[in-house]
C-alpha cells in the first residue's frame, strides 16, 4: 500500500505541466512511505530499506529524502540522509548527506564523501557531481587512482642511439 502511495506521489510531482524552457529531465522517487507537506511545498520520503531517486542514469539512494518543490510541483532541491549512495555507471559516491539541485543538475555530497570509479578510490571534504557535464569535483582529495585498461598514459618515447631528443635527425 505504501509503495503505491509513493508511486502516486512521485507521479503527482512530475505530472504538472512544464513552463516554457523547463527542459529538465524527470525525477522519479520510490519509497516505503511519503509525507506530503502541501503548505511548505515539501515532500518527505522514508525508505525501508532505502529511498531511491532516479534521474536519467543517475540513482541516489538513502534512508530519508526531503524534497522541496517548485510551484509546478516538480522537485527543485532534495536532501538525502542516511546511507547515502549516488551511482552512475561504474562511478559510486557515498557520503553522509547529499543535496540534489535539479536546476543546476548537481549533487553535492558532504560528510566523508568517497568516490569509487573502477579500482580508483578517492576521499575528500566535499564532492560535487555535475550530472549534465558528467564531471566530479572533489575538494581536499586523497586516494589512489588506478587507470582502466586502455586508459594508461603512453610511456615516454626514448631517443635511439645517435638520435637527439625529440626524434628529429
Amino acid at each position: 500500500m505504501s509503495a503505491l502511495l509513493a508511486a502516486a506521489a512521485a507521479l503527482a510531482l512530475e505530472a504538472a505541466p512544464q513552463p516554457p524552457g523547463a527542459d529538465r529531465p524527470p525525477v522519479h522517487v520510490d519509497a516505503e512511505q511519503v509525507q506530503m507537506l502541501y503548505k511548505q511545498r515539501r515532500v518527505v520520503f522514508l525508505g525501508k530499506p532505502l529511498v531511491r531517486l532516479t534521474r536519467e542514469d543517475a540513482v541516489l539512494t538513502c534512508r530519508k529524502l526531503v524534497a522541496d518543490n517548485d510551484a509546478q510541483g516538480r522537485i527543485r532541491r532534495a536532501v538525502c540522509t542516511g546511507e547515502v549512495r549516488l551511482t552512475r555507471g561504474e562511478r559510486v559516491a557515498t557520503c553522509e548527506v547529499a543535496t540534489f539541485d535539479a536546476q543546476a543538475s548537481t549533487v553535492v555530497c558532504t560528510g566523508s564523501p568517497e568516490l569509487r570509479d573502477g579500482k580508483t578510490v578517492m576521499r575528500g571534504e566535499e564532492l560535487t557531481y555535475d550530472l549534465a557535464a558528467d564531471k566530479v569535483v572533489l575538494s581536499q582529495a586523497k586516494g589512489t587512482v588506478i587507470p582502466r585498461p586502455g586508459e594508461e598514459p603512453a610511456p615516454p618515447v626514448r631517443p635511439r642511439a645517435g638520435q637527439p631528443p625529440g626524434g628529429a635527425p
